[in-house]
């Protein structure tokens, strides 16, 4: 990865050893303002830094997701091997704003990784299979909480899931019967797209 900017990079890799100057960068805007940040402070190494764009001002919306993306774009030297991916929910957005932000993603050359109805059943995937069947955020998250013992959304431990990884990408690859599709339309979770991308 290149350490060249037109800005200051939000990662100061001159205070790290070589390997991590030359990794490659991938970038997740979230629609999460916590839960995604906490989880992917897990990963990091010599061969793929990992940084998230957290939501900001309960600015979520997909719309703004993108947009933050794209800022981060224009303002920083990337590298041809970084990628650049938006991680959004289903749950709270009309197909119409979904399918609008996809086909923009597209055409900026951006990567989804969408979740139905919410990130949470990617976390849940790393416990336990999930009926493919439509379900509420709501009663996914409650389902969370009883199955690995209590679930904050803003005070997640991480450590709960890094030995759960190579399961729920299993899992998630189960439940998508069609990974072409650039949103899951029955529950499931394409966060396992940039998983592996991220672990590569």
């Amino acid at each position: 990865m290149a350490l060249t900017s037109r800005k200051k990079r939000p990662l100061d890799r001159e205070s790290k050893p070589k390997p991590f100057r030359d990794a490659r960068l991938i970038v997740i805007a979230t629609e999460g303002r916590k839960t995604e940040k906490q989880y992917f402070s897990l990963f990091g190494n010599k061969k793929c830094q990992v940084h998230i764009i957290p939501s900001q001002d309960d600015r979520s919306a997909p719309k703004y997701v993108i947009e933050r993306l794209r800022e981060f774009k224009k303002e920083h030297q990337l590298d041809k091997d970084d990628e650049l991916w938006l991680m959004i929910d289903v749950d709270r957005w009309k197909e119409t704003q979904l399918g609008m932000v996809a086909s923009q993603a597209k055409g900026s050359k951006f990567n989804l990784a969408v979740s139905n109805p919410c990130f949470e059943v990617w976390l849940y995937l790393h416990y336990s299979d999930l009926n493919p069947q439509p379900i509420k955020a709501k009663e996914l998250k409650k389902k969370l909480k009883s199955l690995i013992g209590g679930y904050n959304s803003n005070k997640l431990d991480p450590q709960k899931f890094v030995n759960r990884i190579d399961q729920a990408i299993a899992r998630a690859k189960s439940l998508d019967d069609n990974p072409d599709e650039r949103w899951p339309s029955r529950t499931g979770t394409h966060v396992y797209k940039v998983m592996e991308k991220v672990r590569g």
